[in-house]
């Protein structure tokens, strides 16, 4: 009788993975996958991420595993275990059926077919690495601290981060950079990793010390650190220097600035010897530490450096030559480019952070700019910098409250970026009004001298007041409060890395209010900072139905006065179309017209548009006629409920009324189930586990066109026909660089005619 995946496992594979000297665990919970934004319960079982093994070897993760039953083949296996590998940053994958054994390398996507797994050895000596084992094998075996009270466990993605950073010291390296979303628990991870460090004798002289540039980070982390005693945990202050209990602990705490303060004729960090630690870790390191107090790191550079950030570098920064002083403050310069990446898309995927909604309400005074007193044009970057709005203030705080209480939100935590500390008081003040509660908002600034209190207050779980937080910047980082569910931004940013870590006040998880999801109101084009590769896109819908079709209606919105003359009007987008000169179309009206001026380019054709579409040359010319029309995909996208429709297919349905409209990921499935023979004797394309007698051990066409798809499927076509974008990430990883892929390949003029030639199949009719 054959055995089930089942008994495949304990019968066949399992012992010769004992008798290869594998250790593994078996099930491995890579996340509990996406919450669910609606419905009963938050996770749906089915969408868990279960890899079948993590193998490890001296307690290191280096390849996932998974199982097939003995009648089924072990390539069906191959996809989803490097799917789970890259998901860990794992470099190599096994699928095996008892019989056949395949070893995927997931950087180059090379892969062996073996009767037997390979050996622990033979995948280190594959990763080409030397391990100084005798001083760092007993780290790895070491085990986590686990409190008695919570029972918190490290998850895996926390795990792989400790094995990645104890893998680069153990290698020799003596820098190194994580990169981990707001949110994800960068603190917890790197107290697992000194306690491994500790315990495991990796560590002579049992110091370390852990730098951070705000007090409250700095209280955040003594606190974070409770499992070591009270003796073994050491804040340092002048005050601790000068009396001479600076010198006797295992961990210490301190901020740059007091680090940098004057004692006795030499800073205070000069106080302990240069190689007094062990080990330096740099938390927020993409901020201050690499300013006025590099002093610091130059004084412990005997020390690991272990930084931590959550975010990466801002992209204007890599496209050109950094200046010398630039490089000394650049903490990929510094570090280098992080060990590990567990981003906030990966993190929303796995189940650990919820995702968010993002609704821009952005007033005709910011949309057109206001003419001052003075005859000067101001614009939303001027407003409260160079010019008080008062009543644009009243404005934005009006509807954020009227917003709230559409949604249901109004007594859910907010905390709302303003550009300056009388900004946020005038803000404060408002909502306070409208609620017409004392302590409904509060401004949370430096100005305040009891903001600490307000911010402990604002972060308890539960009702606690204030409801609002009303901030600049003071909330930005190493704030903790679960249970906020609304972002507003009424500050303009540029920078990239503050929206992020602004936005990460909203991402986590809380499950003590069944918080879902957050929404972000943007009435200051902050979101215009979005980066979906490392970010994710916001979800698109904020209730389970989908909104009905507004009646045509002629009634106006309410029209704020902001100064003499000049009114403030946040687009309604239940009900119209807002366009940029600032003219509102019902919704219905919008849609007649935009309908006949498609007909009237296609001859009431689908598959003349589509044909337009494929041809770049041609979808950039119909983008510039929708323009001069004031037709706007992006508009249907958000009344019609269609994130993940191409922008033709929505234009066909509004078009020619179309019932089924296929989304970009239905495309990509499409070719794989219906046209894998063209692919195949067109392109040349094998798919793995077919005709594998014809198989010349080369699958990077069919991996190519696998990533290009998917990366199809999230962005859309105009992204493969950009160079640049085969140097992202999941292109670069398999391929390595363009130049690379395109030899590879057999020429850039073979893959251009091939992705002409999937266009054609990518965009068919697909309407029955």
């Amino acid at each position: 009788m054959a055995r089930n995946e089942r008994t495949t496992c304990k019968d066949l594979i399992e012992p010769v993975l004992t008798r290869v000297g594998w250790d593994w665990e078996e099930q491995l919970h890579i996340g509990p996958g996406r919450v669910n934004i609606t419905g009963e319960s938050m996770y749906d079982e089915s969408q868990a991420i279960i890899a079948d093994y993590l193998l490890r070897h001296r307690g290191i993760p280096l390849a996932i595993l998974e199982a097939k039953a003995e009648t089924e083949s072990a390539a069906d296996g191959m996809q989803q275990a490097s799917r789970y590998a890259r998901r860990l940053m794992i470099r190599f994958s096994l699928a095996s059926n008892g019989a056949d054994w395949i070893l995927t390398d997931n950087d180059s996507g090379d892969f062996e077919t073996f009767s037997a797994p390979p050996s622990p050895e033979d995948i280190i000596r594959r990763l080409g690495v030397e391990v100084d084992w005798d001083r760092w094998g007993e780290t790895f075996t070491a085990g986590y601290h686990v409190d008695q009270v919570t029972r918190k466990n490290v998850r895996p993605y926390q795990e792989m981060a400790i094995s990645k950073a104890l893998w680069s010291f153990a290698q020799g390296d003596d820098r190194a950079l994580l990169l981990m979303a707001t949110g994800t628990g960068k603190t917890f991870t790197v107290f697992q990793l000194i306690w491994k460090m500790m315990n495991g004798d990796a560590l002579p002289k049992q110091h370390v010390l852990f730098l951070t540039d705000r007090n409250s980070l700095k209280g955040q982390a003594f606190r974070a650190f409770q499992a070591f005693g009270a003796s073994e945990r050491v804040a340092i202050d002048k005050e601790t220097v000068a009396k001479g209990n600076h010198l006797v602990g295992k961990i210490f705490f301190a901020n740059y600035q007091t680090l940098d303060e004057e004692l006795d004729g030499k800073k205070v960090y000069e106080h302990y010897d240069p190689d007094f630690f062990d080990l330096v870790v740099i938390d927020e390191c993409h901020r201050s530490g690499f300013g006025d107090w590099f002093g610091v790191f130059e004084h412990f550079e005997s020390a690991l450096q272990l930084g931590l950030t959550a975010t990466p570098r801002e992209l204007e920064e890599v496209k050109r030559e950094l200046s010398s002083e630039e490089q000394r403050r650049d903490t990929y310069h510094y570090f280098g480019d992080p060990i590990y990446t567990y981003s906030l898309k990966q993190a929303v995927e796995d189940g650990f952070l919820v995702p968010y909604l993002l609704e821009e309400r952005i007033t005709n005074v910011d949309e057109e700019g206001f003419v001052g007193p003075d005859g000067k044009h101001y614009k939303t970057q001027n407003f409260e910098r160079e010019i008080r709005m008062p009543d644009r203030t009243k404005a934005i705080a009006s509807d954020l409250w009227e917003t709230l209480g559409k949604y249901g939100l109004r007594d859910e935590k907010t905390i709302v970026f303003c550009v300056d500390d009388t900004h946020a008081a005038f803000m404060a003040a408002e909502l306070r009004r409208l609620s017409g509660d004392p302590d409904f908002a509060a401004r949370i600034t430096r100005a305040e001298r009891n903001s600490h209190q307000l911010e402990r207050n604002f972060a308890i779980v539960g009702p606690s007041k204030p409801r609002v937080a009303v901030t600049v910047d003071l909330l930005t980082t190493g704030f903790d409060a679960p249970d906020v569910k609304n972002v507003v931004f009424v500050r303009p940013l540029r920078s990239a890395i503050l929206y992020k870590q602004m936005k990460g006040r909203g991402t986590r998880l809380c499950e003590d209010i069944n918080k879902r999801y957050f929404t972000i109101f943007d009435y200051s084009g902050a979101s215009l900072l979005e980066d979906a590769e490392f970010d994710g896109h916001p979800a698109n819908q904020q209730k389970p139905k989908k909104p009905s079709k507004p009646k045509k209606t002629t009634k106006q919105p309410e029209t704020k006065l902001v100064g003499e003359g000049i009114s403030v009007i946040i687009s309604d987008t239940n009900r119209y179309v807002c366009l940029a000169d600032g003219s509102k179309i019902p919704f219905e009206e919008y849609t007649d017209q935009s309908r006949e001026f498609i007909q009237s380019i296609t001859t009431k054709n689908l598959d003349e548009l589509l044909g337009i579409w494929i041809d770049k040359n041609g979808r950039q010319d119909l983008r510039e006629e929708l323009r001069d029309h004031d037709i706007y995909p992006s508009a249907f996208r958000h009344y019609l409920d269609l994130p993940n429709t191409d922008d033709v297919d929505i234009l066909a349905k509004i078009g020619f009324d179309l019932v089924r409209v296929p989304t970009r990921h239905q495309r990509v499935d499409r070719i794989w189930d219906e046209d894998i023979q063209w692919l195949d004797s067109e392109l040349g394309i094998v798919v793995p586990g077919r005709d594998a007698d014809r198989f010349d051990g080369n699958h990077l066409k069919y991996n190519f066109w696998q990533t290009a798809l998917d990366h199809y499927g999230l962005y859309g076509i105009d992204d493969l026909e950009k160079a640049r974008t085969y140097g992202a990430p999941q292109f670069a990883e398999q391929f390595g660089s363009f130049q690379n892929l395109t030899a590879k390949y057999g020429g850039a003029p073979q893959l251009k005619a091939d992705l002409e030639a999937v266009k054609k199949h990518l965009y068919v009719s697909m309407t029955v």
